[in-house]
């Protein structure tokens, strides 16, 4: 069955726990940087998570034009992940590469790989739960500056912004791992605007 999940950065540091904690909400996914800029709300954040024992994972803001930039991104997340008291290794709700700036669909940009390059970096360093979160427009099977999935191994899982009231992508992919489905931006939580998810794995 699926469970609630929010995701938060910066813009919601005055998110109250108390009221987080009030609500169905089974699990938080936390911006943990962008490029190579970290969250400054990170360790607050997950400091909060743990206190209210919400289950929690990451996504890195992606600005990458190329490879070697996404290995860049990735080798961060690593260090950042280093600096935070996590009893195991890996975050029960993942790892996700947040792919939606515009430099990456840029013509001559290949997004595909450049995904690709973020994932294998991160499953090299032992993290198994590493995938993509993306719009359902931004995903197609022909045009290099997109992101193609079927390019991209199958147990590479998607978590899919969709606010039209249904998820394209998974109705074009039946055969990709969709994790989660993003359905509302506008959420509110004790006054506060946050992104609201379906999440279908298990954490």
């Amino acid at each position: 069955m699926e469970k609630l999940v929010i995701d938060i950065s910066d813009w919601q540091e005055n998110l109250d726990f108390d009221d987080v904690a009030k609500t169905d909400v089974e699990g938080v996914i936390i911006k943990i940087s962008e490029g190579l800029s970290y969250t400054k709300n990170l360790w607050h954040f997950v400091g909060a998570c743990k206190r209210h024992n919400l289950p929690f994972g990451f996504y890195c803001y992606s600005h990458a034009t190329t490879k070697e930039m996404a290995r860049q991104e990735a080798n961060e997340v690593i260090y950042l992940l280093g600096t935070l008291d996590m009893e195991e290794k890996e975050p029960p709700l993942g790892i996700w590469y947040d792919v939606e700036a515009d430099e990456m669909f840029e013509e001559g940009i290949d997004t595909t790989a450049i995904c690709s390059a973020f994932i294998s970096y991160l499953n090299r360093q032992g993290y198994s739960k590493v995938g993509i979160y993306t719009s359902s427009l931004k995903c197609t099977d022909y045009m290099v500056n997109s992101i193609r999935p079927k390019l991209l191994a199958d147990y590479v899982p998607y978590w899919i912004a969709d606010y039209r009231g249904f998820n394209e992508f998974a109705q074009n992919y039946p055969d990709k791992h969709c994790s989660g489905w993003q359905y509302d931006a506008h959420g509110n939580i004790g006054g506060v605007e946050v992104d609201l998810n379906e999440w279908y794995d298990e954490f």
